[in-house]
């Protein structure tokens, strides 16, 4: 792996090895960034089953503990609040902080941070809108753990803000930055996906799977037990 250390003394002038730095570089980024494709493919399959097996039975189950909750509000003769209030409460309460609570707020938090209207230059701006792919990614997907991580992240701040060389010097030492830049990125893609709780499930699903284990159709049998359970303790209620 090549040296990826940025250097903040690297002037217009290239070093004598630059430019095989610059192929290595560029070999590596194509390597890292066929990684990252394969690893967002794979992770984009498994969701999708995940939710046809487990997804669903685990709605279903929340629905029957609604219905227990309901039930047993009736029975003690509790009125049911109004939905909005029920959807506003975490807002309301004592400490919680609105990136904490809401999806929307984390991601425009993210976005006031790092958008690319922000960047100084275009290379910033393309830093910028590699950050915000990301961002827009973890907002569709419902993942509030790695849009708190763009925001705790102090070392990616610094590398938007870092300064960068004049727009008009296209050489090979600028080009050696620019790349150094571009797979510090790829690299921040790799180590999302690695960091997400699904991945480890389909790590643990794989290694099941070695061994000749449906992991996940036993965790729907599991789902699917205590969906009977509540069922019958609904049916007891009713």
């Amino acid at each position: 792996m090549p040296d990826l250390t940025l250097h903040p003394t690297a002037t217009r002038h290239a070093p004598p090895d630059s430019a095989g730095e610059v192929a290595r570089l560029e070999v590596f980024i194509a390597e890292r960034k066929a990684e990252l494709i394969a690893l967002q493919d794979e992770m984009r399959a498994f969701k999708s089953r995940y939710t046809n097996i487990v997804g669903s039975r685990l709605a279903e189950l929340a629905e029957v503990e609604r219905e227990i909750g309901r039930a047993e509000e009736r029975r003690l003769g509790i009125e049911a609040a109004p939905v909005d209030e029920v959807e506003a409460a975490p807002l309301e309460s004592a400490g919680a902080r609105p990136v904490q609570t809401s999806l929307r707020r984390l991601f425009w938090s993210v976005a006031k941070m790092f958008h690319p209207d922000h960047a100084a230059n275009e290379g910033e701006a393309a830093r910028r809108h590699s950050i915000m792919t990301e961002a827009s990614r973890a907002y569709r997907e419902g993942d509030a753990e790695s849009l708190n991580t763009l925001l705790g992240d102090d070392e990616l701040r610094s590398y938007c803000a870092a300064p960068r060389v004049n727009e008009g010097e296209v050489d090979i030492a600028s080009r050696v930055i620019n790349l150094k830049e571009e797979l510090r990125t790829v690299e921040f893609g790799i180590k999302r996906v690695r960091q997400d709780g699904l991945y480890r499930l389909k790590l643990a699903a794989d290694e099941a799977a070695a061994g000749g284990r449906d992991s996940l159709g036993e965790m729907a049998e599991r789902i699917g037990r205590q969906i009977e359970k509540a069922r019958r303790r609904l049916e007891h209620l009713s």
